[in-house]
């Protein structure tokens, strides 16, 4: 069994409100982050990507290419209004920045909210909480996550986070792993 069927097979036996923590090597955050994406945007009606990686543009031509509909998908560009490359569509909003912690958890609760219909199937995703720490105070990001996940859990909303094996900080790594149901090492 490769990686991909390896996570699909994990994730697929969870409950869709379930909060995973997926860490894997450098390597494989690519393609694990693309598996991890996918199987949501197939079991989920609607969710929230938190973009740090990967500019919204680059996004969609990753997502188009392998088939993942983005008609189900908010995204949560933080990487595009800095480089000045934003682009006028419904399912994006840009962030100043990593460090904009607060503008980020405002544009999550509120897109939280908007999805408030309980028959709605629901994920937030955070492509990459390793390069959030690296532009933010590991303990002003781990109240930051804590704060998310707990309006996650409030709201039925289930998610996933993406970290780079032995690249978090232990101790934030730590926190945010009791924070979720499953940590899943691929």
């Amino acid at each position: 069994m490769n990686d991909i069927e390896r996570l699909e097979a994990e994730l697929r036996n969870l409950p869709e409100d379930y909060i995973v923590l997926i860490e894997t090597t450098a390597e494989k955050a690519f393609e694990i982050s693309l598996a991890a994406i996918r199987f949501l945007a197939n079991r989920n009606d609607t969710g929230i990507v938190i973009s740090a990686n990967r500019p919204y543009s680059n996004l969609v031509s990753i997502y188009n290419k392998n088939n993942i509909d983005l008609s189900k998908m908010f995204i949560l560009d933080c990487i595009s209004k800095n480089l000045n490359g934003q682009i006028d569509a419904p399912n994006v909003h840009f962030i100043e920045n990593l460090s904009s912690l607060t503008d980020i958890a405002l544009s999550v609760n509120e897109r939280i909210n908007q999805l408030r219909d309980d028959g709605i199937k629901k994920f937030v995703f955070f492509d990459s909480i390793t390069t959030m720490l690296i532009h933010n105070k590991p303990y002003v990001f781990a109240r930051f996550v804590h704060s998310i996940l707990t309006k996650m859990r409030l709201r039925g909303v289930g998610g996933l986070l993406i970290s780079l094996e032995d690249k978090t900080n232990k101790e934030i790594r730590a926190e945010i792993a009791q924070l979720c149901d499953k940590v899943i090492k691929i």
